[in-house]
């Protein structure tokens, strides 16, 4: 992860995409410093927020699908999300972003992720909603604040919070991003990068502005804990 004019970026940003990137990053900051001991990354692909997890963690493994499309250079597990590879209450803490809308039974990965954390470890997911379909035909849900919180409860997990990362307008220009740069071809590709690039700064002010519209988030990030009276063990 590196930083250019106070944006964050990681090894998946593009001039059209890094916003949503910085944002990403920012998320993960917030909650950073919960984050110690064992560290367990699922669907980590290319780990790019390694950076900030490896400078509080004593040990990070990622596991990664065997028919990921992010290579496995990065991974140091291979499984399944559903039927994890790990000991009862073996993580300290938990993270997996952008991994829960491709998978078909959410709740069964929930108490997964619960089964292998420690008690009073945390979890952090990164889920999106107003996004466009991606990895088909694996991806099957998007998530609002009340469903992630249904399915947080009804798993066992203790919801701590849940962030809605991004407003109308970083929603409304990144969607526009992607569908301008999938459109624009040969020379047209190279002359929409300036403005794809731009646009996102002024979709940064604009929802600075209107900070209270929340209600059209591309992603939420959602912290859970598993507590002590837990019952699922």
């Amino acid at each position: 992860m590196i930083s250019f004019f106070g944006i964050s970026k990681t090894t998946n940003t593009r001039p059209h995409n890094w916003l949503i990137h910085h944002i990403y990053v920012q998320s993960l900051k917030k909650f950073s410093n919960l984050i110690k001991g064992n560290v367990i990354d699922i669907g980590c692909g290319q780990k790019p927020f390694r950076n900030i997890i490896e400078k509080h963690a004593s040990k990070y493994y990622g596991l990664e699908y065997k028919r990921t499309l992010h290579g496995f250079k990065s991974v140091d597990v291979v499984g399944n999300a559903m039927v994890l590879p790990f000991k009862n209450s073996s993580a300290d803490f938990i993270v997996s972003f952008q991994v829960m809308e491709h998978l078909p039974e959410p709740e069964k990965f929930l108490k997964e992720l619960l089964r292998i954390l420690k008690l009073d470890g945390h979890l952090l997911l990164m889920t999106p909603f107003m996004w466009g379909e991606h990895e088909a035909p694996y991806d099957y849900y998007r998530y609002t604040r009340y469903g992630l919180e249904y399915l947080a409860n009804k798993t066992g997990f203790e919801v701590v919070n849940i962030i809605s990362d991004t407003g109308f307008w970083t929603t409304t220009i990144i969607r526009f991003n992607y569908f301008l740069m999938t459109y624009a071809k040969g020379p047209f590709r190279f002359l929409g990068i300036p403005i794809v690039w731009f646009d996102q700064f002024i979709a940064l002010l604009l929802d600075r502005l209107f900070s209270s519209y929340s209600t059209e988030s591309a992603n939420y990030t959602t912290l859970l804990k598993k507590p002590q009276s837990n019952n699922h063990e």
